[in-house]
């Protein structure tokens, strides 16, 4: 087979180890895979596992704490020193191992009850402020350090990720921002570099090479006063002295720099490389570089391998998205990986949620029972699927894939559903590029697909179906406000934005109608939203809600009136009441986002006339993109 990967999937010394190629699988804290055990659940070892045999070079597992502490009730907290514990940590390291993959942990610098470098900096909140961390305490978890790197050798271990980035706890040692102290490790540059350094000998002397050192810091932390990209570059030389691999990351774990430590699609593609590229262009990094932040594809990878810009590359939510992203790629067949829309619902659901979810991914949370929960097919059917959504798309394919005979019905001339908006939007380019991959899968496959047909009950009949998927999606809610005729729906706006005007009020402002007045306001146009509540987006994931405020931020000409309610549309103005007293704005356009509600006089008429119908996606309940693609999924597998 024609290896297309030359230089990614080229094999190298890290120290004494020898490692398959460059693609690390960044860690995942899997907090939402603990139900208190202070070990690995088997969903966890499957989760790391799964990394090593989709053909990663180096697995990075995360959970461990560096000190004993008792469960907290909320965070998965492995325990290196409990021997009852300790024996599920080692099998993960060995079921990583069977694959040829080299297993490492993620050390992450969190200190107990609530210390930080300094007075004033920030807990992993990234809002709470923490108190200063004696020395004293600092030498405890020097020491906790050094012991879990140990233990982590006996039990089969081949490296450790130091996370000195991002202005968690212990970075903020090396920030002249957040490091205050005025002892000897505050002020001058060698004093703020000496806690981590002293870290890194200590962990050195007691491991030696049996353990390679992965370090993960901050080049640049974009803030004023904080780390620049020169002082990362000496920050990464003093590291490269014992570190084996410096993973060139960026940012500050706050709300407003998420998406830049975390890319999203405010962001271009692959954003932070360039970061990799400034250390391995100084010529002062004695150890490996490796890229990280979103990156999506082997093709970008073998690209900045063969380039110069990094050694390895390291990815994290695209393996989420797409567990078998290597193989599909290696073997040929890129255009099959399921693209990650960078929306953050891994991440969210896993350190704030109950249950680890992915937009694309709907089998990512039960991954390790799937082979239990599919049960063989016992009789093919004639299926038939209304909407060529996300949700009608997905039902399809995977139906299809199950052998059964489906026909898809889209009333328009275009597959995508309500996926079609995003390629008006250029912050929405990971969506459509996920709506494209659906499309081409859908048309790829054994599907029928009838375009520009708008079936009626009759012509179902006669099809004889054995099942009827119903994936109509929703229609629009229209507030009984006088002159809302007037009004254009915020599903249309995208195909007219030169037809509305300069001056544009949102009525509505969840999710939909803050991204419509954002792309609006980025087009030039002066946009009020009025929302009848006190808080923008509700609706949205945390960490998305947080990228597309702090976006809005910067939009100049973009307003936003809380805990106001519209009242009445006449001729060129809006007129809106706040704190009962009526209030006006002279606009030349009105979008209307006031939500959405599933189509269901239209579902009712197609009960009855197969052995079996579903109700999936919006023309259930209006949701996200994840719940269409979990339900598509779901129904299409289980028929």
């Amino acid at each position: 087979m024609k290896n297309n990967y030359p230089n990614l999937m080229s094999p190298t010394y890290v120290g004494k180890h020898r490692i398959k190629n460059r693609i690390i699988a960044a860690p995942v804290t899997l907090h939402s895979a603990s139900n208190g055990e202070n070990y690995p659940t088997e969903y966890a070892m499957s989760f790391f596992e799964q990394r090593a045999r989709a053909g990663a070079g180096i697995v990075v597992c995360a959970g461990v704490k560096l000190l004993p502490v008792e469960d907290d009730g909320i965070h998965a907290a492995w325990d290196l020193y409990k021997p009852n514990a300790m024996h599920r940590l080692a099998e993960m390291a060995e079921r990583i191992h069977f694959y040829g993959a080299k297993a490492s942990m993620e050390l992450i610098g969190i200190f107990e009850d609530g210390y930080v470098a300094s007075d004033g900096g920030l807990l992993m909140d990234g809002e709470t402020q923490g108190r200063e961390i004696p020395i004293s305490e600092m030498m405890k978890y020097k020491d906790g350090y050094v012991n879990a790197a140990q233990q982590l050798v006996n039990l089969g271990y081949d490296g450790i990720l130091l996370h000195f980035g991002h202005n968690i706890p212990i970075a903020q040692f090396l920030s002249p921002l957040t490091n205050k102290r005025t002892d000897q490790y505050g002020g001058s540059f060698e004093n703020r570099m000496r806690y981590l350094v002293e870290i890194l000998k200590a962990i050195r002397e007691k491991v030696g090479d049996k353990l390679f050192i992965d370090i993960r810091m901050s080049v640049d932390e974009f803030k004023e006063g904080g780390i620049t990209i020169q002082e990362g570059i000496k920050m990464a030389k003093v590291f490269s002295e014992y570190a084996d691999i410096i993973q060139a990351s960026c940012g500050m774990i706050n709300p407003e720099l998420m998406c830049r430590t975390h890319p999203c699609d405010f962001l271009p593609p692959n954003p932070n490389v360039y970061l990799s590229k400034a250390l391995k262009d100084s010529g002062e990094i004695d150890s490996y570089v490796a890229a990280i932040g979103a990156i999506g594809s082997l093709e970008d990878g073998e690209r900045f391998i063969k380039d110069g810009t990094a050694d390895f590359i390291a990815m994290s939510r695209a393996l989420i998205a797409d567990p078998e992203l290597i193989p599909k790629s290696v073997e040929g067949h890129p255009e099959d990986v399921v693209p990650c829309i960078k929306c953050m619902r891994c991440h969210d659901s896993t350190v704030y949620g109950n249950y680890f979810q992915c937009s694309v991914n709907p089998t990512i949370g039960i991954m390790n029972k799937m082979d239990k929960m599919i049960k063989p097919v016992k009789e093919l059917k004639k299926v038939g699927v209304i909407g060529g959504g996300p949700a009608g798309m997905v039902s399809a394919i995977t139906a299809s894939e199950r052998g059964h005979d489906v026909t898809l019905f889209e009333e328009s001339d275009t597959l995508g559903g309500t996926l079609k908006f995003a390629t008006k939007v250029d912050f929405k380019y990971s969506l459509a590029k996920y709506r494209d991959y659906l499309i081409n899968q859908t048309l790829n496959s054994k599907v029928k697909v009838k375009l520009n047909t708008k079936v009626k009950t009759e012509d179902i009949e006669e099809e004889n179906f054995d099942s009827l998927i119903l994936a109509l999606g929703a229609e629009p809610i229209v507030p009984k406000i006088p002159g809302i005729e007037k009004a254009v729906l915020a599903t249309k706006s995208y195909d007219m934005e030169n037809k509305l005007g300069n001056k544009v009020v949102v009525i509505g402002g969840g999710q939909v109608g803050c991204e419509t007045g954002l792309h609006l306001s980025k087009l030039g146009k002066e946009v009020s939203i009025i929302e009848m509540r006190d808080a923008l987006a509700p609706d949205a994931s945390k960490t998305h809600r947080d990228d597309i405020l702090t976006e809005m931020k910067k939009e100049k000409n973009l307003k936003t009136l809380l805990n106001s309610t519209c009242i009445e549309i006449k001729n060129n103005k809006v007129i809106y009441s706040y704190d009962e007293e009526k209030q006006e704005i002279f606009v030349d356009s009105v979008i209307l986002a006031a939500g959405m509600k599933p189509r269901k006089r239209e579902s009712i008429k197609f009960d009855f006339i197969a052995d079996e119908t579903y109700v999936i996606g919006d023309a259930s309940n209006p949701r996200t993109v994840e719940m269409a693609v979990r339900e598509g999924y779901f129904t299409g597998i289980n028929l």
